[in-house]
């Protein structure tokens, strides 16, 4: 069966056709060599997904529908790794798995910065298509642990520490800086969980213990 690439097409969608971007038709027709009448599925990032085809510079729209956002919610948030290509595999692996926003988070003991926002944006969009997803991954920040939505249940990732759970409902995973988070920059409500024995660096601290947050809550195969 051959592939059928997924596009991230921002809405409002008001006509049958949606104009395609330059980078968009350049990968199809040239990289792809897809011609008129190719299958193409699409989605707004907000939700609605759709299977349309390829007519010149244009997708043409098929039958769409709507995929309600997973719940519970399940969130990252991590102190910005050092480097432009490790904060460029945190977001996208985070994107791929489907985890719905990345706080960027100010720590004591930081050294990274968040990336630019238009990057950032860019490297998800390119992770919602990759991974076919409906959702396009939210961020924001920069914040403190203590200013995260006091809604969620908070999951700090902590050496020495119990693993998590079975079963959770959700919440924001907390990655502190390579140095750690400083003694009360943490809620002593938090719960503290371990993701192995091993040191990990940030962004594999952040992908794998989504992976368990998302396992655990029923949405790592939903």
């Amino acid at each position: 069966m051959r592939h059928i690439p997924h596009l991230y097409l921002p809405s409002p969608w008001e006509a049958g056709e949606i104009t395609l971007s330059d980078d968009h038709g350049h990968h199809l027709r040239k990289v792809l060599r897809l011609g008129d009448g190719s299958a193409l599925s699409y989605t707004d990032g907000a939700g609605t997904i759709g299977a349309g085809t390829l007519r010149d510079g244009s997708l043409v729209r098929g039958s769409e529908s709507r995929r309600e956002r997973p719940e519970p919610g399940v969130a990252v948030a991590v102190a910005p790794p050092r480097t432009p290509h490790r904060l460029r595999y945190l977001v996208e692996k985070l994107a791929e798995l489907g985890i719905d926003r990345i706080y960027w988070l100010t720590t004591r003991h930081g050294e990274g910065r968040p990336p630019r926002p238009d990057k950032a944006v860019a490297w998800a969009r390119a992770a919602l298509e990759q991974s076919r997803g409906a959702w396009l991954l939210g961020l924001e920040g920069p914040t403190t642990v203590e200013d995260l939505p006091e809604s969620s249940t908070l999951w700090v990732a902590e050496r020495e520490t119990k693993p998590p759970p079975s079963v959770v409902k959700g919440g924001i995973l907390v990655i502190g800086p390579e140095a750690g988070f400083e003694e009360g920059e943490v809620p002593a409500s938090a719960n503290r969980i371990a993701l192995g024995r091993r040191v990990l660096r940030v962004e594999t601290a952040a992908v794998a213990g989504a992976t368990i947050l998302l396992d655990r809550s029923g949405r790592l195969v939903s």
